[in-house]
């Protein structure tokens, strides 16, 4: 009987309270205890290059979890530069930031490899492989050189960019080849798989058979839109009864005001800067909106050891700083702001008191959080959503406010209109906005594309194992 390997940057290790885990992890965890199988990943840890990196291995119910460490060299490398130095800024639309070396490409090329061989070592001939992001682009290509027939299946959370894009990249031909390896390339939205789809094309010279099917060297590759989803009736319930009293903000005082919950890591890609500006001008011109509103910010520093996010981090600082010196006084700052980590049922329950939800993304795959806040809310008296046009969630939630990040009068109009807004007009875009959650949820995302995967039938031919890369390895390697 087949079993599912799902391999991913980071893995979501089993938790009593898992509950407090994101939707993804959910989903993920939820369909290996359905089929059983083996969740793989880095296990966050760095170690001295010369350290021999195991892979740990937890058994928990019907799912083993396989975590290894990263050499200092391989996260530098692998992590720190090809992936997110490279192929971040890249896949939104910030070529500018691009910071290309061709040594971190083939570190990146190791760490890939180093998956694979232990996705060889574990996987019997006939289960199905679930590869996700842009940190194993590379996977699939290893895996085949390895000798591996199985159904690969690759699920890309962030934008895929333009071919003009790719082709400031150096090796774009390279991770063409190695994408064209997987059987099923998912993407967040329509306009990720129209770009993928001519990325390929173009790239490969791939003979496009309809809509989703592209045909290279014998074999079918699906390539198709899959919009991750959220579990709505899981959120509700969480959100309706949640009651954690260890909060980052004072609600009470809070609600003395009406509130706007953003929920963002410190990331170039999420217009942090672009909103708090929105919210300079609305108050340099109509200062009458003084006290009526107050954004409370969740804003999680990551990436810190990359200069551009330290830059990023000072630079959202002192904004936030300034805003609060210019317009605030001793009862009233219009931006609070916690740099901490929380929990999943603790960001329900501000989803649910809030008044307004926004997402500024300057470009995003799909932002749960726009989703999550739409279903935490009380159906009877919700709240509003405004919404960036550049988020994936923006082709699926139009009753949202969308706002453009870059135009700073669109943000403030925006605002007013959601501070401004009648029950009757929050009732009516909530009623859709929910409809649409509970059609797409990450129930259906994870079973459509799994079910594509088994579904697949690879027209692979056998190929001679690649000069170089051996199938005999040690266990752990």
């Amino acid at each position: 009987m087949s079993k599912l390997i799902v391999l991913s940057n980071r893995v979501n290790l089993p938790n009593p309270e898992s509950m407090k885990a994101g939707g993804l992890a959910v989903a993920l965890q939820d369909a290996l205890q359905d089929i059983g199988g083996i969740w793989v990943g880095w296990n966050s840890s760095r170690v001295d290059q010369n350290k021999e990196q195991k892979f740990q291995i937890l058994k928990h119910q019907n799912v083993e979890y396989h975590t290894s460490a990263l050499s200092e060299a391989q996260y530098q490398g692998y992590y720190c530069g090809f992936s997110n130095n490279a192929l971040w800024p890249l896949m939104h639309d910030q070529h500018q930031r691009v910071e290309y070396q061709p040594q971190d490409f083939k570190t990146y090329k190791d760490v890939n490899l180093r998956f694979a061989k232990h996705l060889k070592q574990v996987a019997s001939p006939h289960d199905i492989i679930w590869i996700h992001d842009y940190h194993f682009l590379s996977v699939a290509h290893y895996c085949r050189k390895l000798g591996m027939r199985n159904r690969i299946g690759f699920f890309l959370h962030i934008p895929f960019p333009e071919l003009k894009l790719w082709q400031t990249l150096p090796p774009y031909q390279e991770l063409a080849r190695h994408l064209a390896d997987f059987d099923v390339i998912g993407l967040q939205t329509p306009r990720d798989q129209a770009n993928c789809i001519d990325f390929l094309e173009q790239v490969l010279n791939i003979q496009h058979r309809n809509d989703e099917i592209l045909s290279y060297q014998s074999k079918r590759i699906y390539v198709k839109a899959y919009p991750i989803g959220v579990h709505p009736a899981q959120i509700q319930k969480q959100a309706a009864e949640s009651q954690v009293t260890d909060l980052p903000f004072d609600l009470d005082k809070a609600h003395a005001h009406k509130t706007i919950i953003s929920v963002d890591r410190i990331d170039y890609s999420k217009g942090l800067l672009e909103k708090i500006h929105a919210f300079q001008e609305l108050l340099d011109e109509q200062p009458e909106f003084k006290n009526q509103f107050q954004q409370l910010q969740i804003a999680c520093p990551c990436r810190l050891d990359v200069n551009s996010y330290k830059k990023l981090y000072e630079q959202f600082q002192a904004a936030v700083q300034n805003l609060n010196h210019q317009h605030g006084n001793a009862n009233w700052l219009p931006f609070d702001c916690s740099y901490d980590t929380l929990g999943h049922e603790a960001l329900m329950q501000l989803y649910r008191k809030a008044d307004i939800c926004w997402v500024n993304s300057i470009r995003d795959g799909m932002n749960l959080v726009a989703k999550e806040y739409i279903a935490a809310q009380d159906p009877l008296d919700p709240g509003v959503l405004i919404l960036s046009k550049y988020a994936g969630a923006a082709e699926q939630m139009k009753e949202a406010l969308l706002v453009d990040p870059y135009d700073q009068d669109s943000m403030a109009k925006a605002l007013k209109r959601a501070l401004r807004m009648p029950k009757s007009e929050r009732l009516e875009r909530y009623r859709y906005l929910q409809q649409g959650l509970k059609n797409f949820d990450i129930i259906r995302w994870r079973d459509q594309f799994l079910s594509d995967l088994k579904k697949s039938q690879s027209l692979r031919i056998y190929r001679p194992v690649a000069k170089g890369i051996s199938t005999q390895f040690n266990m752990h390697a």
